[in-house]
This record gives structure tokens, sequence and C-alpha cells, in this order.
């Protein structure tokens, strides 16, 4: 990834997370986990960690999807780019997966 890239990408990061606290009042903590962007800039990915039941999880990714146009019209108060990316939000389910392998191997000792 180049310097750029980087740049762009915690930018991001930080304006979405940012975003996503102060217009949206939802139940339970949220956070941005990571950014994957594409080379050209023009598309990134957005993971998201929920802390809360399934149901919750799901309905925050449906309605960070459902508001993505709103999303990216606060993004010029925080970085100059000639292209706004395209982005869609994915729930990071990293940390439910390391319990899962942490209690599979407790198991075995």
């Amino acid at each position: 990834m180049s310097i750029r890239s980087d740049k762009v990408r915690l930018t991001l990061r930080k304006a979405i997370s940012e975003i996503i606290n102060y217009e949206h009042n939802f139940k339970v903590l949220v956070s941005v986990s990571d950014i994957d962007l594409s080379p050209d800039l023009s598309n990134a990915k957005i993971y998201i960690s929920v802390l809360g039941n399934n149901s919750s999880k799901l309905s925050v990714i449906d309605e960070l999807n459902n508001n993505i146009s709103n999303i990216k019209s606060y993004f010029p108060k925080y970085i100059k780019l000639r292209k706004i990316p395209s982005i869609y939000f994915y729930l990071d389910e990293t940390i439910e997966n390391a319990e899962k392998m942490h209690k599979i191997l407790d198991n075995l000792k």
C-alpha cells in the first residue's frame, strides 16, 4: 500500500467513526475496525465491530448500508478527494472467531 492510500484509509476511518458516533444513535457500541481501500481509492470496504446480539449487529450493518449516501455527504468535511470512494459496510467477526478458536483450543487441553 502506498503512503497516500494509508493516509486516506486512516482519515476515512477516523471520519466514519465520528460520523457513526455523532449522527447515528445506536443502542450498542459500534466501532470501525478496519478499512480495505482499492489501489485507485475508488472502493472502500468498511469493517464494523458491534458489541451486542446478532440481531443488533445485523440491524446496525443494515442501517449503515441504507444510509451510505448520507454518510458520504459528510466526507468533504474530513478529507479532500477528487472522487469520494464507493463504500460498503461489513460486519467484522474477528472477535467472535477468536473466541471460538480459544474455546476449541481450551477443549483440546
